[in-house]
C-alpha cells in the first residue's frame, strides 16, 4: 500500500520532466539549462552570473532585490545580499562595490563583485573551497597582495590577485573562501576594498 502512494508522485515527476527535456524545475520556476549555467558562472575581469562590471547599479534591485546591508561614503558603496542559511559562519553573500561611473557623477556602476558560495564557478571549475595551488596553477601572475587577521577567531585571510585576469581570492589556511572579480589590469586593492570590520589588515 505504501509503495502505491510513493509510485503516484514519482510518475508525476517523470511525466513533467519528459514534457520539456530542455528545462528543469527550480523553486517552481522553469529555467533553461543555459540560464542556470550562466547564473553560476564566474568570468574573471567581467562578471559573476548576470551581474557584470560596469553595470548600472539601478539594475541590481530587479536582479537581487534590496541589499541586506550597505556601507556608503563619498559616492562609494559596498552592498551585501545574504542567501540561504544566515548563521554567522554559513552566510552565502553577494557583495558588490560600486562608485560613480565617470566624472559627471550622474550614475554609479559595478566596480567589484565578491561571492563566497561554492556553487559559483569558473569554466575551469575553480570555486570557493579549492586549494591555493589550484589557482596558482591556472593564473601565472597570482600573488599575495594583502593579509588580514581576526584576533577573536585566531585566523588569517590571505588575499591573492591575478591583476591581468581580473580575479582575486581570499584564502584561509590555503582554502579559498571568497572570490572577487575586478577590472583587468587593476590590482584588486587599487580600488576600494573592505572586508567585515572584525578582519583587520596587517599588511
Amino acid at each position: 500500500m505504501k509503495f502505491k502512494y510513493l509510485l503516484i508522485p514519482l510518475i508525476a515527476i517523470l511525466f513533467s520532466c519528459n514534457s520539456d527535456s530542455n528545462s528543469i524545475k527550480l523553486n517552481a520556476d522553469s529555467l533553461k539549462t543555459d540560464d542556470i549555467k550562466e547564473k553560476f558562472l564566474i568570468i574573471p575581469g567581467k562578471s559573476i552570473g548576470k551581474i557584470y562590471l560596469g553595470q548600472n547599479v539601478t539594475e541590481l534591485d530587479s536582479l537581487l532585490g534590496k541589499p541586506d546591508f550597505s556601507d556608503a561614503a563619498m559616492g562609494k558603496a559596498w552592498s551585501i545580499w545574504y542567501r540561504g542559511d544566515t548563521s554567522k559562519f554559513k552566510k552565502r553573500e553577494i557583495a558588490i562595490y560600486s562608485s560613480y561611473a565617470d566624472s559627471t557623477m550622474k550614475w554609479k556602476d559595478v566596480k567589484q563583485i565578491r561571492v563566497n558560495s561554492n556553487k559559483i564557478t569558473t569554466v575551469t571549475g575553480l570555486n570557493n573551497g579549492n586549494l591555493l595551488s589550484s589557482f596558482t596553477a591556472k593564473y601565472s601572475d597570482f600573488k599575495k597582495v594583502s593579509t588580514y587577521v581576526n584576533n577573536n577567531l585566531g585566523d588569517t585571510i590571505l588575499l591573492y590577485d591575478s591583476k591581468s585576469n581580473g580575479i582575486a581570492v581570499e584564502f584561509i589556511r590555503d582554502i579559498s573562501r571568497a572570490i572577487i572579480i575586478h577590472k583587468k589590469g587593476e590590482q584588486v586593492n587599487e580600488t576600494y576594498l573592505t572586508l567585515h570590520p572584525e578582519w583587520k589588515i596587517i599588511k
